[in-house]
């Protein structure tokens, strides 16, 4: 059996832009900059994207792990050549960058993970069904090939779970049953090679990198929720109040506003919250003027409403240097093909889901509830209790690596949605009915057939 997840008090010392963390960002770089290396380093290198200045800085981490697999699914988040860091300043997207660098590094099957043989029926209920946590549908499975033949990881659907399978199963630690429970070991780690890599493949979605167990364990999780609050959101292309930007009084808040309509661009921000009631933005961007209008996307889920809310506009921020500036052509630079696609032809007009409801007075700051203790452990606590009350489980798997001097984590809750084309019965059709957003829930053929593609 592995051993008990213990989590401590931590004092959350840095609270701004990037979340709660033990320490500051260029504190963080210092420690782990001894990682970048272009011939012994696990990032080879970390190079500014785009302006670093009053605006949002954006970096990138250039990196390159060891291909162990031939799955392309299985390998593309691995083996990415690239991680992004975001913020308000130049320290923060830096040590966004490397943790996130890290991060994936620490995600790579090596063959000394704690693993188990077992069919599903021989562990009994402590193992997770791959699908109630990747959330696929019947008719997704059906038309697997169809899916697959579009050749990127947003669509790919697996083979159908067989419970009857031996494969190997991964153990993760359940924050509030405190005992362990099973997942298979393809959605755990990239590039995992074993029996079991056609019924699952890992994805980043909940993976985490933090200075602590705790601050890795926080960010996780709250990226989950700000997945499952967008994915509700955009496939049930359900209209949300805008959040009012100036009750939050930032100045970076005001810079940037000033920065976008100097690039001719548009931008607001969408309440996104659900059920959970963690704050969850999605912020919108389009240029204006133009047939084109390369409209940008970004998201943050926080307890902090102010976090949540920069999240999501960094994230936005951090994507417009693929989009073509203001009278410039066409670039979308390295972009993928649904990315490229959505930015040359996506429209507000088609696309009304994407502006504020008017009718739904704007989220202040001064409506957001304050859901932070400035302890760690405790904001951890309170996360798992808040899905516990929804009927569903923290589970939490350690990825840290001896070798990284970063505590890396994959925090998975069965039951909340990813944003890619996950279509399976739950929560992306039950809870606009509950919260009074819809009257019945859609049929899947009535989602949104834009697939988000980040």
């Amino acid at each position: 059996a592995p051993a008990p997840l213990v989590l401590e008090t931590r004092r959350a010392q840095f609270t701004d832009d990037g979340g709660h963390r033990i320490e500051f960002p260029a504190d963080t770089v210092s420690r782990l900059e001894h990682h970048i290396s272009p011939i012994t380093g696990i990032v080879a290198s970390l190079r500014p994207l785009g302006e670093v200045g009053a605006r949002t800085a954006t970096f990138v981490a250039e990196h390159t792990f060891v291909d162990i697999h031939l799955d392309p699914y299985a390998l593309h988040e691995g083996l990415r050549k690239r991680s992004g860091g975001k913020g308000a300043r130049a320290d923060q997207a830096r040590a966004g960058a490397i943790g996130e660098a890290l991060e994936r590094y620490s995600g790579v099957f090596e063959g000394d993970e704690p693993r188990l043989w077992a069919t599903r029926t021989e562990l009994g209920e402590a193992a997770i069904h791959p699908n109630a946590y990747m959330g696929y549908s019947e008719q997704q499975y059906r038309t697997r090939e169809v899916w697959n033949a579009r050749g990127s990881r947003v669509h790919w659907v697996p083979e159908p779970f067989d419970d009857a399978s031996a494969i190997e199963w991964t153990p993760l630690w359940s924050l509030m049953a405190a005992e362990p429970r099973y997942l298979p070991t393809s959605c755990c780690y990239y590039g995992y090679p074993g029996a079991g890599a056609r019924f699952a493949a890992a994805n980043s979605n909940g993976c985490a990198a933090g200075n602590t167990l705790e601050e890795a364990i926080l960010q996780g999780f709250l990226e989950l929720v700000e997945r499952d609050g967008v994915a509700i959101w955009w496939y049930n292309r359900l209209c949300r109040p805008a959040v009012d930007l100036a009750s939050f009084e930032d100045p970076y808040v005001d810079r940037l506003l000033e920065h976008y309509r100097a690039m001719g661009r548009e931008i607001w921000v969408l309440d996104v919250t659900g059920d959970l009631g963690i704050p969850t933005c999605a912020a919108v961007s389009r240029r204006e003027g133009t047939r084109e209008q390369d409209i940008v996307l970004g998201f943050g889920a926080h307890l902090d409403a102010r976090i949540a809310l920069l999240r999501a506009l960094t994230e936005v921020s951090q994507s417009l240097p693929a989009v073509p500036g203001r009278g410039a052509a066409p670039r979308y630079a390295g972009s993928n093909p649904e990315a490229a696609r959505w930015w040359r032809t996506a429209t507000l007009e088609e696309q009304p889901h994407l502006r504020p409801n008017t009718g739904l007075a704007a989220r202040r700051r001064s409506d957001y509830p304050v859901l932070t203790s400035g302890d760690l452990r405790d904001d951890v606590l309170r996360c798992a209790q808040i899905v516990a009350g929804h009927g569903m489980e923290t589970l939490v798997l350690d990825q840290t690596r001896p070798d990284v001097g970063l505590h890396v984590v994959r925090v998975v809750v069965p039951g909340l949605r990813h944003f890619w084309a996950r279509f399976g019965p739950g929560r992306l059709y039950d809870v606009p009915v509950q919260m009074g957003w819809r009257e019945a829930p859609l049929d899947e053929a009535e989602l949104n057939p834009w697939v988000v593609y980040f």
